[in-house]
């Protein structure tokens, strides 16, 4: 799979992966899977409350304390 990022994007990246002292690719590949194991793991407490895990449904803020 190849991923075709924003110019500014990939600036930022390879900002922040040197001042990691990674290479931006690695620095990528761990983003995309933190993302990958955030939505698994929420998929899966969706199923556990009771929901189908297609979608989250969110509550709206009438301002009440």
């Amino acid at each position: 799979m190849r991923i075709d990022i924003p110019l500014d994007l990939a600036q930022r990246l390879y900002i922040a992966a040197r001042a990691l002292g990674r290479k931006p690719e690695e620095c990528a590949l761990s983003a995309i899977q933190t993302f990958v194991t955030d939505c698994e793991e929420a998929s899966a407490l969706r199923t556990q409350l009771g929901g189908s895990g297609d979608y989250v449904v969110r509550i709206q803020d009438y301002g009440i304390d």
